[in-house]
């Protein structure tokens, strides 16, 4: 039996290392305040925490648990059903080091920063490159 396979927006990067790939891809966080910490000490750092790059460079907000950085080109192209979709990946991806997948599903990337709105609405813009990544495309949707 086929296991239904996920929805993801794709993008490639070139990074010196793993290490670098994953500061930019996950969310960083400073270590926390001692517990002697006063009540503002302790809002400061929650004011300041998380910083994530990609979703500031994305404009987006995004669940940390919907990213998924590769291991490799092949590692994406196993995940992708459609064998047309997996040539295009193939094509589009031998100039990257490193590739991260954002699930393509409402939970994953959930608000739109540009918005003027100060709601949460449905996000109705698909991602683009940054300096940092390039948009490679919805896969598996």
């Amino acid at each position: 039996m086929d296991e239904e396979r996920w929805g993801f927006h794709l993008f490639g990067a070139n990074f010196a290392s793993v290490e670098e790939a994953e500061l930019y891809a996950f969310e960083q966080w400073e270590p926390e305040p001692p517990a002697a910490a006063t009540d503002t000490e302790w809002n400061d750092w929650e004011d300041r925490n998380p910083t994530w790059r990609m979703a500031a460079e994305l404009e987006f907000h995004i669940d940390s648990d919907f990213v998924e950085l590769s291991g490799g080109l092949d590692s994406v192209v196993s995940q992708i059903s459609c064998p047309a979709e997996r040539a295009e990946v193939v094509a589009k991806g031998s100039p990257f080091t490193h590739f991260i997948m954002i699930g393509a599903n409402p939970n994953a990337i959930w608000h739109d920063r540009r918005s003027r709105s100060s709601q949460v609405e449905p996000v109705t813009r698909l991602p683009e490159s940054t300096a940092t990544v390039t948009y490679l495309g919805k896969y598996n949707c």
